[in-house]
């Protein structure tokens, strides 16, 4: 395991660089697509993920397995 410790410098960090104007062009254009799609309609119901989350809260019993 020592074998793989070094004396070199440690490797660059990445450089945080704010998008380009290329970038941003793009980015506004992508969202300019999704205006008035089905995706900005969507509405999750979390009603069946609760219930479910509700069920599995407790182990069943016994008589609830055998009874499946």
């Amino acid at each position: 395991m020592l074998a793989s410790f070094t004396d070199r410098a440690p490797c660059k960090s990445k450089v945080r660089r704010p998008p380009s104007a290329a970038a941003l062009a793009e980015a506004e254009r992508l969202r300019g697509q999704a205006t008035g799609s089905t995706a900005e309609r969507v509405v999750i119901d979390l009603s069946t993920y609760a219930a479910v989350a509700d069920r599995l809260r407790t182990a069943p019993t016994p008589e609830e397995e055998t009874s499946e």
